[in-house]
Formats: structure tokens, C-alpha cells, sequence
């Protein structure tokens, strides 16, 4: 199921960013992205196939290329899995997600954040199941990732709910800054790949963290790598 379009409520544009360094009090609410900014791993697709020893880089190139929407590309990535191990199971895949290490400092991020009054929110296209596990580790606000379903017995079923399209996280973002009052303006977005674009576009302040995008790097505001606890310093300078 795709989340429906939410028409933008706010517009930012780089000639009216507010001053950033330095104003605590100015900052409500950060938007991080799960794969590759709150964890080591890029992709948590990518991981559990890899781990299944699965390739599924024909799909993959369909989707970029527009001849597979995301729902359908979700689908069947959890289709292979399924044909190979027909009784894989959700804890089975959880405890692949598992294995998954954190970004270093992000105990010291979140509880800086809490400290402070910051709404923390996950928006990542990664699996739900990881993003659970950040959320409730971690004491993160919120979390909106993609979901996959299991039958009564915990076996995975070819089916889920697509809460982020990873090309679209503006449409989730510009939900979540209705809910709580808040303007772009207000807000801080961390994201490390192309898809995240979209994340630069939603929000006044943009931070490209650990990127591996050269776009992402050029229109970023201020650009970290290392652990997640830098960004404090950009916040409260």
C-alpha cells in the first residue's frame, strides 16, 4: 500500500535557510535516515539478500529504470527469499537485522536530543523490523519504514506496507511537520545516498552524513562523516 500524497505545506528554498549553527532553540524536530546514517550498513535490503545469497540486481535496475514501481520491487525482493527458503520465517530475517551494527555515538545522539526537547524520527525505505529495534533501543520518537508481513505461524508472506517510498521521504516528512506544528525551518534532515534528495528538499537544514552521493554532498549545508554525535556540534555551537 503506498502512502498518499500529501501536498507540500511549506517550500524552502536555499536563499531563505534561517542561520543554523547555534540555535538550539530553534531546532524542534531532526528526520534521520536508517541505512548508512544510523548504521554501519547502506541498506538493509541489501544485507538480508546478501545474507540469503540472493542477487537481486535485475529487479533493482527494472526499478532505477522506472520499469518496476516501488511496491512491486518491495514485493519482490520477499518473493526470492521465499523461493529459496520457503519456510523463512520473520525472526529468521530479524535476526539477520540483527547482526546490523549502529553508528558510533548514537546512544550519546539521541539522549543529547531528549535532553533537549528534539523530536527524533526515523523515514527510511530499510526494513520496519530494524528500524523497531533503533526506535525502542535507542529511545527514538518515531519510526516510518517499511513493513513485511507474516502469517499466523511467523512464516513471511509475499506481501507488506510501503509507509516510505525511499525516493518520496518528503511526502512522510511534510505528514510528520503537520502533526506536530512544525516548519521546515525548524528542522534537520541527515541522509548518505541519492535517494535522500528528497530529504534536502522538505526541510531548511540538511546535513549530508556519511554520504556516498556527490549531489547530496554539493547542495548540503554542512557535510560529517564519523559518528552521529558530531552532529551536536552543529546544533548547539
Amino acid at each position: 500500500m503506498m502512502i498518499p500524497l500529501v501536498h507540500a505545506l511549506y517550500v524552502a528554498t536555499p536563499e531563505n535557510y534561517p542561520p543554523f549553527r547555534g540555535h538550539i532553540r530553534m531546532i524542534k524536530l531532526i528526520f534521520f535516515d536508517m541505512d548508512g546514517v544510523l548504521t554501519v550498513e547502506k541498506s538493509s535490503w541489501f544485507y538480508v539478500n546478501n545474507r540469503l545469497g540472493i542477487n537481486n540486481r535485475e529487479n533493482y535496475l527494472k526499478y532505477i529504470s522506472g520499469k518496476l514501481d516501488y511496491y512491486d520491487f518491495f514485493r519482490m525482493d520477499i518473493a526470492a527469499w521465499r523461493e529459496k527458503y520457503p519456510e523463512i520465517t520473520m525472526e529468521e530475517i530479524k535476526g539477520i537485522l540483527d547482526e546490523i551494527p549502529v553508528i558510533p555515538g548514537i546512544e550519546k545522539c539521541m539522549a543529547y536530543l531528549k535532553k533537549n526537547k528534539i523530536i527524533s524520527v526515523i523515514v527510511s525505505g530499510g526494513i520496519s523490523w530494524l528500524s523497531d529495534r533503533l526506535k525502542n533501543s535507542f529511545g527514538i520518537d518515531e519510526a516510518y519504514a517499511n513493513r513485511i508481513f507474516s502469517d499466523h505461524e511467523g512464516k513471511l508472506i509475499p506481501e507488506g506496507e510501503v509507509q516510505v517510498n525511499p525516493m518520496r521521504k518528503d511526502i512522510v516528512m511534510e505528514k510528520i511537520m503537520a502533526e506536530h506544528n512544525v516548519s521546515p525551518k525548524d528542522c534537520i534532515a541527515l541522509g548518505d545516498s541519492e535517494s535522500d534528495y528528497s530529504m534536502y528538499k522538505a526541510v531548511n537544514n540538511f546535513i549530508a552524513f556519511n554520504s556516498d552521493s556527490d549531489l547530496l554532498s554539493r547542495v548540503a549545508r554542512i557535510n560529517l562523516s564519523g559518528n552521529i554525535d558530531s552532529i551536536i556540534d552543529y546544533i548547539n555551537e
